[in-house]
């Protein structure tokens, strides 16, 4: 291993230790392991497809995006979900900050 190898996996070691970064793995895990949210997502990404399916029937399409919002709005308004999105944008923070460094 090169120098710069070696250099570059103790930035990655650095950036994977910082709180932020852990938590969003943890949250990740979480998410990616819970029925309900799974469920949610399924179900609202189900009616956005149907809203697309049906642009041109409004009786459907009106239905169905009633339909996609509640569950859009059930799952922004989960807890975990909601700690998720927050820490995700503290991460994209992070990288920006590294990739303007570099610059």
């Amino acid at each position: 291993m090169n120098n710069l190898e070696e250099l570059l996996n103790k930035v990655n070691d650095e950036i994977l230790n910082e709180e932020c970064v852990k938590e969003y793995f943890r949250l990740k895990k979480i998410i990616e392991s819970d029925e309900d949210i799974l469920n949610l997502e399924k179900k609202a990404q189900e009616h956005q497809k149907l809203m697309c399916q049906n642009k041109n029937n409004d009786e459907i399409y009106f239905k169905e995006k009633e339909l996609y919002e509640k569950y859009s709005s059930e799952l922004e308004n989960n807890p975990i979900v909601q700690n998720f999105n927050l820490i995700k944008k503290e991460v994209n923070s992070l990288l920006i900050d590294i990739r303007d460094f570099l610059s």
